[in-house]
C-alpha cells in the first residue's frame, strides 16, 4: 500500500491510502498540484464528477477545494472498497456518491445531472473518450462546465466546437488537459 498527500484546502496534509493495482495510475502529485492551482477558486455549490475514479484523489482534493458534492464511479471491486475507506476515514461521505459501475453504465443510464466539474482518466488506449465524451458533453454539461482529461495522446479536434483548451500539462507519457464546455 502506498499514500497520496491531499495537496490544498480543507483536507490539505491528510492521506489518501492506495493499493497496488494495475488498474491503478493515480495522477502525479506536480499534475493535481497545477490542476488546483487552475481551478481556484472552485465556484460555490458545485458538483463534481469523478468518472474512473481509482483512489479518488482528483476528486476528493476537489472537495476539499470547496466543491460540495462528488460522485465517484469506479467499477474495480477492490479499488471502490478502497475508495470507500478512504472517504469512511476522511468523514465525508455525506459530501460523497459512490457508485459501483462501468463509467459506460453510469454514463448510459444515469438521467438529469448536470456537473460543473468533471474529471476524466481513462485507462490509457482503450478509446473511452470517442465513447463516453460525445454524451458526457451533451447529457451531463452545460456551458461553462470544466472537463479535466488525462489521457496519454488523443485528437480532439473532433470536439472543437464544443470544448474550448483552457490550459494543458504533462507528466511522462500522460497528458492533462482543461476543457470548458461552450
Amino acid at each position: 500500500m502506498s499514500n497520496i498527500k491531499i495537496m490544498s484546502g480543507f483536507m490539505g496534509g491528510r492521506i489518501i491510502k492506495t493499493i497496488r493495482n494495475k488498474n491503478l495510475k493515480p495522477t502525479p502529485a506536480r499534475v493535481r498540484e497545477q490542476i488546483f492551482s487552475w481551478l481556484r477558486p472552485i465556484k460555490k455549490n458545485s458538483i463534481c464528477l469523478d468518472l474512473f475514479a481509482g483512489s479518488g484523489s482528483l476528486g476528493i482534493e476537489a472537495l476539499s477545494n470547496g466543491v460540495k458534492k462528488v460522485v465517484f464511479i469506479e467499477q474495480n471491486q477492490e479499488l471502490y472498497n478502497n475508495l470507500y475507506k478512504n472517504c469512511l476515514d476522511l468523514n465525508i461521505l455525506s459530501e460523497v456518491k459512490l457508485h459501483k459501475q462501468s463509467a459506460e453504465n453510469y454514463i448510459r443510464r444515469t438521467k438529469e445531472i448536470v456537473f460543473d466539474l468533471i474529471f476524466l482518466d481513462p485507462p490509457f488506449n482503450r478509446n473511452y473518450l470517442n465513447l463516453l465524451l460525445p454524451k458526457i458533453i451533451s447529457d451531463f454539461s452545460k456551458t461553462g462546465t470544466l472537463i479535466y482529461i488525462e489521457e496519454s495522446n488523443f485528437n480532439f479536434s473532433d470536439y472543437d466546437k464544443n470544448l474550448k483548451l483552457l490550459k494543458e500539462t504533462s507528466s511522462g507519457n500522460s497528458f492533462g488537459r482543461l476543457f470548458e464546455v461552450t
